[in-house]
């Protein structure tokens, strides 16, 4: 098949349209590549951890946010660190002190007091457990988490106090709850609390034995979080305390943080990469890189294998390409190669010396109509002085060989001397 038709001329690797399907997704893949560096956290949900909202595990917070749905209360997850640009109240359930986001350290501390001085609604609840499965089928799958620890996320909030936290007060896991936002029945294992008021913070809700919600300005601090993990939300008042805190805030819309349990976005490029779906692009971009080897590779054709093209153009060609600059346009050696096939015939034919390639090419068409040859040099030398450096291989690859074909008709015909 021809070049004009659309086909791959002898030695190419693509033909024009097999390129262009190549150049076509080569660019699709590289817009997958900015899509999944500016998007790839959006498109695969983060790994769940024990203490989050997006896992359905005993200590976690999803019904929290599926409760509170289906009362017409829409819950979102934050997992950027623009910590002061949601408006609707932020819950911070159970964070870590510190968090990364897009290779960006921040402090627990610094996030609440942002919101705080912003005069943001923040809801901040402490730890308590972590999950733990134990050895033994009787013992408890959770194991409390120290009281230093749940200290230090607390002082987060209220820098500069020492707070004093207790657990395990009070009789059995029944407790009554009395303050600003009702009266709740509470059933809880060791019972979480404060044992003291810091300064400037107020009571909400409290226990016989201490306070259970404290509300310094906008941030609220909720001590014991098993008010909201799953295993024990839907127990005696629970749902009822937060729907009375997100109605003193007004709002019928609430934010999780996710960030401060090591959910923020993450856009290094290596490990953006290495993670599906990006993991896919990266190896269409690897084999569309072997292709354009394979393709450059072949430059000039296929090895030479059969005899009658060992003294042919292919190897004119190839020999040009290493003795005038190897990587030289094939359409610039094509050039090279008609003038020099022209002149051998000219010298062969023990014709006169011309003064340019155009009267000499017309000398050697005065020779072939003589010998019964049709005339063709003028043509194809005028064809080569016109060829675009950029051709394709198709259109170079037929003229040498039609001058290839002319010199060899011109040599072998039979029919008058030419003149000398």
């Amino acid at each position: 098949m021809s070049a004009a038709t659309g086909g791959a001329a002898k030695g190419d690797v693509f033909s024009p349209r097999a390129r262009r399907l190549v150049l076509l997704v080569a660019a699709l893949s590289g817009a997958a590549v900015l899509g999944g560096l500016l998007y790839g956290a959006q498109l695969v949900d983060p790994r769940a951890t024990p203490r989050d909202s997006l896992g359905t595990g005993p200590l976690g917070h999803q019904a929290l946010l599926v409760v509170l749905e289906r009362l017409g209360i829409q819950g979102y997850q934050s997992r950027g660190d623009r910590f002061t640009g949601p408006t609707a109240p932020l819950f911070f359930i159970e964070p870590s002190l510190e968090a990364r986001v897009e290779g960006r350290e921040h402090a627990l501390e610094d996030a609440l007091a942002e919101r705080r001085f912003a005069g943001l609604p923040t809801v901040l609840v402490l730890p308590k457990w972590h999950l733990q499965p134990g050895l033994a089928a009787a013992e408890p799958p959770v194991r409390p988490d120290g009281i230093d620890e749940v200290a230090a996320v607390a002082a987060a909030a209220f820098p500069g106090d020492d707070l004093i936290v207790e657990r395990g007060l009070g009789d059995g896991s029944s407790h009554r709850f009395q303050g600003e936002l009702g009266d709740f029945a509470a059933e809880i294992p060791t019972l979480q609390v404060f044992a003291q008021v810091p300064s400037g913070a107020a009571v909400r809700v409290e226990a016989p034995r201490g306070a259970v919600v404290l509300a310094l300005g906008s941030l609220v601090v909720v001590s014991d979080p098993d008010l909201v993990h799953t295993f024990n939300l839907h127990r005696a008042d629970h749902v009822l305390l937060w729907l009375a805190l997100l109605e003193r805030f007004g709002s019928d819309v609430f934010v999780v943080d996710e960030v401060f349990h090591g959910h923020g976005k993450v856009l290094r490029l290596g490990q953006a990469l290495g993670q599906f779906p990006a993991v896919l692009v990266v190896a269409q971009l690897l084999l569309l890189g072997l292709l354009v080897i394979a393709r450059g590779a072949r430059r000039f054709g296929p090895p030479l294998r059969d005899a009658e093209t060992v003294h042919g153009p292919r190897e004119a060609i190839a020999v040009s390409a290493h003795v005038l600059a190897d990587g030289q346009p094939l359409a610039r050696l094509a050039q090279r190669y008609v003038s020099e096939v022209f002149l051998d015939a000219h010298t062969r034919l023990g014709l006169p010396p011309a003064a340019t390639a155009e009267e000499g090419a017309l000398r050697l068409d005065e020779v072939a109509e003589r010998r019964g040859a049709e005339p063709a040099a003028v043509r194809l030398l005028g064809e080569a002085q016109r060829l675009d450096v950029k051709a394709p291989a198709g259109p170079c690859w037929a003229l040498v060989r039609a001058a290839h074909r002319f010199r060899h008709t011109l040599l072998t015909a039979t029919g008058p001397e030419p003149a000398s």
